[in-house]
């Protein structure tokens, strides 16, 4: 009879790191607030310099600790951004094979879902960022190239509503969705030699009809209206889905840059809407 096998031990820097983050809660630290010098570190959890700085540096790429340099350096409890988690995330469907469908379907539950919370926190300096957006993507595209930039920036208008959010695991999960569209999703049929050729009548439609959505969503949050926000972005989204079908469209396996994802970390609103809050 085998003998069961025992699971590896962790690496001793990879024990530290863990209970650097059960310090972290249970001391109930916030982002800012500086760790023990490296000295006490080592005298605490007895290990070596090189340990605890591999550890230190383990926990500042996952985004909780800031280490700086200098007299006065040392490592602090930092706040994971957005950034920070959409392109880790990424990094795990990178192997997962992720299909347009997949990616449609959940669109399809959240993005009417995140339409209707935000009608009573869209304040005025958002609804000029949804008319910026469309307005952006009325022209006519001129070639391919712009009509690439032109469906990119059909994203911007999904991404003011997740700035608008109040949930933040709803609107984690639209912006992610935005950012693997963004990043990682190619026209096969459009695409494949993007300086010569025509446009294809059917991202004209795609365009149109993602257009005409956007105006009559616009409307809807105006008004306040939240069923109607939903019902609309629903069939926006699945009348997208049939477009990107037929497009050919493919998510790539490509790791998100973090520098180019959109930044809604910050998404304290001090009242509603509805309340006439200052513009942002």
């Amino acid at each position: 009879m085998s003998k069961p096998q025992r699971s590896p031990l962790p690496k001793r820097s990879d024990w530290v790191a863990e209970q650097i983050k059960t310090w972290i809660a249970v001391e109930g630290l916030s982002p800012g607030d500086r760790l023990p010098q490296e000295k006490a570190l080592i005298d605490r959890f007895g290990v070596s310099k090189g340990t605890i700085r591999e550890a230190l540096k383990s926990l500042e790429v996952q985004g909780l600790v800031r280490i700086s340099t200098g007299p006065k350096g040392g490592a602090s409890v930092a706040s994971v951004s957005a950034n920070r988690s959409t392109q880790l995330l990424a990094n795990y469907f990178y192997f997962q094979g992720l299909t347009l469908e997949q990616v449609y379907a959940v669109r399809k539950l959240l993005e009417p879902e995140l339409a209707a919370s935000v009608v009573d926190r869209l304040t005025e300096a958002d609804f000029q960022a949804l008319e910026a957006s469309i307005g952006l993507c009325s022209c006519g595209p001129a070639d391919k190239r712009t009509t690439y930039r032109q469906r990119q920036a059909e994203l911007d208008f999904h991404d003011v509503l997740v700035n608008a959010c109040d949930n933040p695991l709803l609107a984690f999960n639209c912006q992610f969705m935005n950012s693997l569209l963004r990043d990682c999703t190619v026209f096969r049929k459009l695409y494949a030699d993007p300086d010569h050729g025509d446009v294809p009548s059917r991202v004209h439609q795609l365009a149109e009809d993602g257009l005409s959505a956007h105006r009559k969503l616009l409307e809807a949050f105006r008004r306040r209206d939240a069923e109607e926000a939903r019902r609309l972005m629903h069939d926006h989204i699945a009348k997208a889905e049939r477009h990107m079908i037929a497009l050919e469209a493919v998510i790539e396996r490509r790791f998100i840059d973090e520098s180019r994802t959109v930044d809604f970390s910050d998404r304290s609103r001090g009242a509603k809407a509805s309340e006439s809050p200052k513009e942002s």
